[in-house]
């Protein structure tokens, strides 16, 4: 009976890490389409910002592919000088035709917050993004254009 329960033990080890490492894998083989993207936008009271700072603009927006899962991580990025560095920022991501999503408030100590999509679904073609709480840098927070190519 030991000997039974050990290889039981053993076998229900080995099926364990088999999904953890191929379990992905797996899903992503399975999943039509492409490969999903993840983006990093830095929220502050002067604006959107890239990863290296830069700020987003009406020329300078995000680009997405088409048929494409897209997951926007904001993160709350207020310099600790700045008297925003105790605001709380709220992005909703719209399109043209009423879609809306919203994520999570993000601030000093809750830092990050993300939203999920399917590039130009249901021929939605361009997305906004902006803050929908009253905060410091509020007229900075409506810039962020994201357009399907």
């Amino acid at each position: 009976m030991k000997k039974l329960m050990k290889q039981l033990t053993t076998l229900l080890t080995v099926l364990t890490f088999t999904a953890i490492w191929a379990g992905p894998a797996m899903t992503y083989a399975a999943a039509p389409g492409k490969a999903p993207i993840e983006i990093k936008v830095r929220v502050s009271e002067k604006g959107f910002l890239d990863e290296k700072g830069k700020p987003y603009s009406a020329k300078r927006g995000l680009q997405v592919p088409k048929d494409t899962p897209v997951k926007i991580t904001f993160i709350f990025s207020e310099e600790l000088t700045s008297l925003a560095v105790g605001d709380t920022h709220q992005i909703a991501i719209k399109s043209e035709d009423g879609w809306k999503q919203e994520t999570g408030s993000i601030w000093i100590m809750s830092r990050e917050a993300s939203v999920s999509f399917l590039a130009g679904e249901n021929s939605r073609m361009q997305y906004r993004a902006y803050c929908i709480l009253d905060c410091i840098g509020m007229e900075h927070l409506t810039n962020l254009l994201i357009q399907v190519v």
